[in-house]
């Protein structure tokens, strides 16, 4: 098949989104397909940040990476680009490439490209939902509920659509939707992503210059991940045990200051943004993974964690919520640090359950592999097929007709 990819969230930038389309262009063309991927430009400084080298991901010799103009918007990871739509350079590409089927992964900019464009030339559409719209309300310069009747009317276009939780369509409202949504999880690589043997686990801790018992983080340092209530509950534990967080983003400041506030400030460290296998061998130092969010409509971090043999304290509600469960982690009250404080000490004082615990995540984990995932997008797109048919078949009936009421056209 020939499979083309729109998503306004691509590397450099930090995110599960943008893991989500490498891992899964790159499987689907170790497979034989033919991948194109449609993302902004990103000038040098935001390679670097990431720690990305500058230059695009090596994804196997089946996938190609076009990257279009883009303007910097404002967003917790200070990387987010937009891009003003301005499909006709792309009509004239996909007139001689067609692809077989359109894979959208956002509802503006690149997003609004996919839809005009698979509506034109007659290729279904595939839409994937990975935006709580609600938990982004202070980035949205529009009230919150037009924005959801937005999202609501763009995927209403997709012939199909998919989100990596329920929670995702919970949030925007079910009501709302022409199709029923299939929940698909993001893919985790669990070749890289698995667990430590302990003098592997000894070295990283001594390599990261971390304690005697990890808690990690990994994400976004922005204010909806609530960090905040995780630092908290960090000030409540033993002096052994130390928070080490990977990732950037703008509540970094607001943070490290918190953390001199409360007094653990040594207790904390800030790696930055890690390459992936860095961050295996972060979640190979670590006892436990914390993630406080509430806006996360999976969280691939927590799935690499678990996949590494982590348990997981998380929130109770939420997209967490549906991956976490009581055999494999905690979830507790995400705005209580006393009850987050709780849920991390249990786990680090009963070794025998924690491990129990983090064996359970695994197993959680393994079944959203990149193969199980690959598998059931391969199942999607071969589902579309005849509406790519028939979807031509209108295209072309629309055209004549165009043609026949034009001037130049045979009048009726």
């Amino acid at each position: 098949m020939k499979i083309a990819m729109f998503t306004d969230h691509f590397y450099p930038e930090l995110g599960g989104i943008q893991d989500s389309v490498a891992l899964t262009a790159r499987s689907l063309g170790s497979r034989g397909h033919s991948v194109e991927i449609f993302a902004p430009w990103h000038p040098e400084a935001d390679f670097i940040r990431a720690g990305h080298v500058v230059g695009e991901p090596d994804l196997g010799r089946n996938v190609r990476i076009h990257r279009r103009t883009s303007v910097r918007v404002a967003s917790s990871t200070q990387q987010s680009r937009a891009v003003i739509p301005l499909p006709t350079p792309l009509f004239e590409r996909f007139g001689k490439h067609r692809p077989d089927v359109i894979h959208s992964h956002s509802f503006f900019g690149l997003g609004l490209e996919a839809l005009l464009i698979g509506r034109v030339l007659g290729v279904p559409v595939v839409g994937t939902n990975h935006t709580n719209v609600h938990g982004f309300g202070p980035y949205i310069p529009v009230p919150v509920e037009r924005a959801a009747d937005w999202v609501a009317w763009y995927y209403n276009r997709c012939q199909a659509i998919t989100a990596p939780s329920r929670s995702v369509f919970d949030d925007l409202g079910h009501e709302r939707m022409r199709h029923v949504p299939s929940i698909l999880s993001n893919p985790i690589d669990t070749g890289l992503f698995h667990p430590a043997d302990p003098a592997a686990r000894i070295a990283a801790k001594q390599h990261l210059g971390l304690g005697e018992q990890v808690i990690a983080y990994a994400g976004r340092l922005a204010p909806e991940k609530n960090i905040d209530t995780i630092f908290h509950a960090l000030a409540r534990l033993p002096e052994t045990t130390t928070l080490a967080l990977a990732g950037h983003g703008s509540h970094e400041q607001a943070l490290r200051a918190l953390a001199s506030e409360l007094g653990i400030a040594a207790r904390v460290a800030f790696l930055g943004t890690l390459a992936p296998s860095r961050l295996a061998e972060l979640f190979g130092a670590a006892e436990l993974f914390a993630m406080m969010s509430t806006t996360e409509t999976q969280s691939m971090a927590s799935l690499q964690a678990m996949a590494c043999g982590l348990p997981v304290v998380a929130p109770l509600q939420g997209a967490l919520s549906e991956y976490v469960g009581a055999d494999c982690g905690r979830l507790t009250d995400p705005h209580d640090p006393q009850a987050v404080a709780q849920a991390m000490a249990d786990l680090l004082q009963d070794e025998p359950g924690r491990l129990s615990a983090g064996a359970a995540a695994r197993i959680v984990a393994g079944r959203h592999s990149v193969d199980a995932v690959t598998d059931a997008w391969e199942s999607i797109y071969q589902g579309l097929l005849p509406k790519r048919r028939f979807a031509r078949s209108l295209a072309r009936t629309f055209a004549r007709a165009l043609k026949r009421t034009t001037p130049g056209g045979s009048a009726t």
